[in-house]
């Protein structure tokens, strides 16, 4: 007995091998990998560009003679430093510092400065690469971000003196001596950053979201394009002697989705290429500068925060994702191109999802460039069915979101996809032997209703 998707494998087959033989698959494929290789090799090699041309003047210390910093609560965990090594420089500032003690209570000084008006709070602690230089200051704008990094690298500067040119060190300690120092600015009790990892976590959910958006609605417009033109032609009439109506587009959006997961795996395998490629490179740019070596250092530090979650399973969630993302989208524009007779009809039928899309795309973008990750708009691009196959991929590389929350996102939209699957199971065979005006939403939803 023939089911109702009898003959979806002979369509997919079809359908496959006529799109991957088609020139412009072959062509897009070609230029997907050289662009895609070109771009993760010039972001493997920026940090040690950026590097080698860094310099500590990010910002002011004063401002028309004043200091923009009245006191600087100092701190520094290792021990090595103290108040006094610094006064030398800020006492011609005017700026007061207040030694707090290696051991001093950084939860208790950050919330003191949060509140307090033109200070600084300055921390200096180890970690597994070298010395991390904190730069907290108050939540009310009076010490610019580019003053706090001003007064982070000048002390980086004065920590690097003291403890070079200590006599009697042991070889640990010279080792230890030689560690890179990174410099770290933020509103007080707010995670930290520098401007590169802001930049990071900006510029990436904007380039994965425009590969999402570009790949799932390519391919979606070739499906409903596809049905149309064959619903056209009269090809349409010739298939259903021999396959079910329903077996049509489930063939189609399988193939299609085949096709574009392919390009998918294209873009990971060439941006994976490229960042191996790039780390020769960025060795002979770096050369021997031991001051472009720990900018860099401390670059490629900020782009593995930035990337904080990013794993094998965090890999496997994003195809996922795209992957029944795309079934979403290709599900409405295999409806949509049921819906027209002529070809003539099918740009204007595919307008409203096109509005959907870039409307999915700009709530899945945004949040990245409106501080972040925890606002509303942000969580409901999660959960929107229009904008989480853009949203979820860049917030789960950039930490964002965790597994169990992105498991929660896909699960809402895999209903959604069930949801919109029925619909078109409900309606597709009547629509796509309908002839005659292009069908409207009104239309599709009076069908569902008498069915």
């Amino acid at each position: 007995m023939k089911t109702g998707t009898y003959g979806w494998k002979s369509v997919f087959a079809f359908t496959f091998r006529q799109t991957a033989k088609s020139k412009a698959f072959k062509v897009s494929s070609v230029i997907i990998i050289v662009l895609v290789f070109a771009i993760a090799l010039l972001a493997g090699v920026l940090p040690a560009l950026i590097g080698s041309r860094s310099t500590s003047d990010d910002g002011d210390i004063t401002g028309d003679g004043e200091a923009l910093v009245g006191t600087v609560y100092f701190a520094d965990t290792t021990g090595i430093t103290t108040g006094k090594d610094y006064e030398g420089f800020l006492s011609g500032l005017g700026v007061k510092i207040n030694d707090c003690g290696k051991d001093a209570d950084i939860q208790s000084l950050t919330e003191r400065v949060k509140g307090e008006n033109k200070s600084l709070l300055i921390v200096i602690r180890e970690n597994k690469i070298g010395y991390d230089i904190y730069a907290s200051r108050p939540d009310d704008e009076s010490v610019s971000s580019g003053t706090a990094n001003s007064f982070g690298e000048t002390f980086k500067s004065v920590f690097d003196s003291v403890r070079l040119s200590r006599a009697g060190l042991t070889d640990e300690q010279i080792a230890a001596a030689n560690k890179t120092v990174s410099v770290y600015q933020s509103v007080a009790g707010e995670p930290t950053e520098n401007d590169f990892g802001f930049v990071v976590k900006m510029v990436l959910p904007m380039l994965s979201s425009i590969v999402l958006f570009m790949l799932i609605f390519i391919y979606g417009q070739m499906v409903a394009q596809s049905i149309a033109q064959e619903k056209t032609s009269k090809v349409m009439e010739l298939l259903l002697t021999s396959v079910r109506p329903l077996a049509i587009i489930i063939g189609k959006i399988l193939a299609m989705g085949s096709l574009a997961l392919i390009q998918f795996m294209m873009i990971i395998v060439s941006g994976v290429l490229g960042i191996v490629v790039s780390t020769p490179l960025s060795s002979s740019i770096i050369g021997s500068s031991e001051e472009t070596g720990a900018v860099t250092s401390q670059l490629m530090n900020e782009v593995g925060n930035a990337l904080g979650g990013f794993s094998p399973v965090v890999i496997l969630l994003i195809i996922v994702v795209f992957i029944v993302g795309f079934i979403f989208f290709a599900l409405i524009a295999g409806l949509i191109g049921a819906t027209v007779s002529r070809m003539e009809d099918l740009n204007a039928a595919m307008q409203p999802m096109s509005i959907i899309g870039v409307l999915g795309f700009y709530l899945a973008y945004f949040p990245s460039t409106m501080g972040g990750e925890a606002n509303t708009m942000a969580l409901v691009s999660y959960y929107l069915p229009i904008s989480s196959p853009f949203s979820i991929p860049s917030a789960l590389l950039t930490g964002a979101i965790d597994i169990p929350q992105a498991l929660l996102a896909v699960l809402v939209l895999c209903v959604f996809v069930v949801l919109m699957a029925l619909l078109v199971a409900r309606v597709y065979e009547q629509i796509i032997l309908h002839t005659g005006n292009r069908l409207k939403l009104g239309d599709i939803l009076g069908l569902v209703k008498s069915k």
